[in-house]
């Protein structure tokens, strides 16, 4: 008889409800915080191979932009199947990668028009402009972006995230608390600064090049 393989991941969750529902708040956070941090780095080393120079990318001052973040959050809690990984309550139903990678591009496409248009229309800034790409939507979403939408939630839901949630589950709970809290107060106090004052400039905020050519 074949053994359930995410038995072995969460090792530590037989446990009541309650304790299930802050583990997954718990590893929520975290996820989202790699993943803010992850796309921070890939950016920036985009524009150092690009231009050669250090550009602070993103709307918050920190080293993390949140659609990242939100991004493998939403992948995971939509695809992952994370509550009957964690409680067994349930065999765990897992999606083709083909399938994966469809719908983590239509999430992912969606999600980056949507923070898109937000910034544009409240603040008036715009922090990535795809006027120049093969099919693109106003600057805001293009193929190539969709595509690398569906590459990295693929990646992120068949292969890392369980990898990662191991790691996690290494750190003692009173530690991974502290973390959490720690990267939450931080980032808290930077999105009421860049509220006030929104990250912007060279290399950060782009003209809108596409809006204007079609005006």
């Amino acid at each position: 008889m074949k053994k359930n393989k995410d038995k072995t991941i969460f090792p530590q969750l037989n446990c009541p409800k309650n304790k299930t529902f802050f583990f997954l708040i718990s590893q929520m956070v975290f996820f989202f915080f790699l993943a803010s941090i992850g796309g921070f780095l890939w950016e920036v080393l985009i524009f150092l191979f690009k231009d050669g120079r250090f550009c602070n990318r993103g709307f918050l001052y920190g080293p993390w932009l949140p659609v990242y973040g939100t991004g493998a959050v939403l992948f995971y809690l939509l695809l992952g199947n994370p509550l009957r990984r964690i409680s067994h309550s349930a065999p765990v139903k897992k999606h083709h990668p083909i399938t994966i990678f469809f719908l983590t591009m239509l999430i992912g496409t969606l999600l980056e028009l949507g923070i898109g248009y937000f910034l544009d229309a409240v603040w008036g800034l715009r922090y990535w402009d795809y006027g120049g790409y093969f099919l693109n939507y106003h600057g805001y979403i293009c193929l190539a972006s969709a595509l690398g939408f569906g590459i990295a939630g693929t990646v992120w839901i068949c292969f890392l995230s369980d990898f990662i949630t191991r790691l996690w589950l290494k750190i003692p709970r009173p530690m991974r608390n502290i973390i959490n809290i720690i990267l939450l107060l931080i980032f808290a106090a930077d999105c009421v600064a860049a509220l006030i004052i929104p990250n912007a400039g060279k290399g950060i905020t782009f003209s809108l090049s596409f809006s204007a050519k079609n005006a």
